[in-house]
């Protein structure tokens, strides 16, 4: 292995060391904590509060999730609301079904539960039959 000879007014590398991976300041540094926030010997800092999760991998060709009763609710009204209300952005208009969401009437918001229920039991049906089919080696992946 090459080694460059030592920088001016930069000692050489220790015995055994590559002079590039010899960084002259680190026996001052050995001893010294780090700033609040970053890993010893990193020079990135950790994220502040809780650590990065990793996305889960969803295996393809399963059953779509299924709505739920806001969005069953949001997808039968959002026209209407639009129609009404021409000059809604986009984030107004969700704030304003989500006003008309909690203010709904309890009986026909149930009616909107019902249906979520009943679609959420279907997927899960419709999920285990998959899991199956896929752990016989009968689905395409």
């Amino acid at each position: 292995m090459w080694a460059f000879p030592p920088a001016p007014g930069y000692p050489p590398g220790p015995a055994g060391y590559p002079q590039q991976a010899y960084h002259p300041h680190a026996p001052m540094m050995a001893g010294y904590p780090p700033p609040p926030g970053m890993k010893p010997g990193k020079g990135m800092p950790e994220p502040a509060g809780k650590s990065r999760r990793r996305k889960k991998k969803v295996p393809q060709g399963g059953p779509k999730k299924p709505a739920t009763s806001f969005v069953l609710f949001s997808n039968t009204v959002r026209e209407e609301v639009k129609a009404a209300n021409p000059g809604l952005s986009f984030i107004e208009l969700g704030r304003k079904l989500g006003e008309m969401w909690r203010e709904m009437d309890p009986a026909v918001r149930k009616d909107y539960e019902d249906r979520a229920t009943a679609a959420k039991d279907r997927y899960l049906e419709e999920k285990k039959i998959w899991l199956a089919q896929r752990a016989a080696g009968m689905t395409q992946d």
